[in-house]
């Protein structure tokens, strides 16, 4: 099964949330890779941190290790982000699978606006910005008290649960990209070569090519390697099991390759990427 989302609809659903709360809001699929957005422009603050690298680097992990604790807990949750704001999301279910999620992003509560704000200040000062720019597009972020808050992070729930009772999101027989994906992720453990998932899926080698570079823009096994890293990563923050243990579960025998993988992927190396988002959350 796949999930097909229904953006012209999903589009209004955030507008209107956008409307009735001032919160940016998102649409995360389920590998956290956001699809949609409302309103699309990030605020000034968010752009000048995605400008740098590292701040880039920062969202990225922020918004993948955020969506991996709203699978994990199964319900809606308020958090901090890597940048000082607060963010809210919850899992959205189709036929209790989880098929994405929802993201208020980019909120600051103003209950304290001299400590939030030397908050803020402290974790982007690794990321070079000047200290009067940033501060000019942090005084431009809405002020959000933590009851609206919390109010608008129910209302987010009871949306995420009308995404599927009015099918914005629905789940629908695989066709050959699904198949290839869906083999993929199930047999990550094992030692994939091309002949054997063309033997899988029933299709040269010529065709399998294109059917990957269709679904994913590269070959079959750039995507694989990539969705290896991913469950690395999900495997280092939700789990205690050491890093020649993750190779196992995701078919990497090299643990050298899988560190210099796993290092050009997401600029850790797994030890530091485990630190510093395992004791975030």
């Amino acid at each position: 099964m796949r999930v097909i989302f229904d953006k012209e609809k999903l589009l209004i659903l955030l507008r209107d949330f956008y409307e009735l709360t001032g919160l940016r809001t998102v649409i995360f699929d389920e590998w956290g890779m956001d699809i949609l957005s409302y309103p699309q422009e990030l605020p000034a603050y968010c752009r000048l941190i995605r400008q740098t690298p590292e701040g880039e680097l920062g969202c990225r992990h922020c918004d993948q290790t955020a969506c991996l604790c709203a699978r994990r807990e199964g319900k809606a949750r308020i958090y901090p982000c890597h940048a000082g704001l607060l963010e809210a999301i919850t899992p959205i279910l189709v036929d209790d699978v989880i098929v994405g999620y929802m993201l208020l992003s980019h909120i600051v509560q103003g209950a304290d606006e001299k400590a939030e704000w030397q908050r803020a200040r402290q974790l982007c000062t690794k990321y070079d910005i000047d200290e009067a720019t940033l501060y000019a597009a942090y005084c431009q972020l809405p002020r959000t008290p933590y009851n609206l808050l919390r109010a608008a992070c129910d209302l987010l729930s009871l949306s995420a649960q009308a995404i599927c009772q009015a099918q914005m999101a629905r789940l629908v027989q695989g066709n050959p990209a699904e198949r290839l994906n869906r083999y993929l992720t199930e047999h990550l453990q094992e030692d994939l070569s091309s002949e054997k998932i063309c033997e899988a899926m029933g299709m040269g080698r010529t065709a399998l090519y294109r059917l990957a570079k269709q679904t994913y823009g590269c070959g079959v096994k750039e995507y694989l390697r990539t969705l290896r890293i991913r469950r690395a990563a999900e495997l280092l923050v939700t789990t205690e099991l050491t890093n020649s243990e993750i190779c196992q579960q995701i078919g990497i025998a090299d643990y050298n390759y899988f560190f210099r993988v796993f290092r050009e992927q997401t600029g850790l190396t797994p030890q530091m990427y485990r630190r510093q988002l395992s004791g975030r959350w």
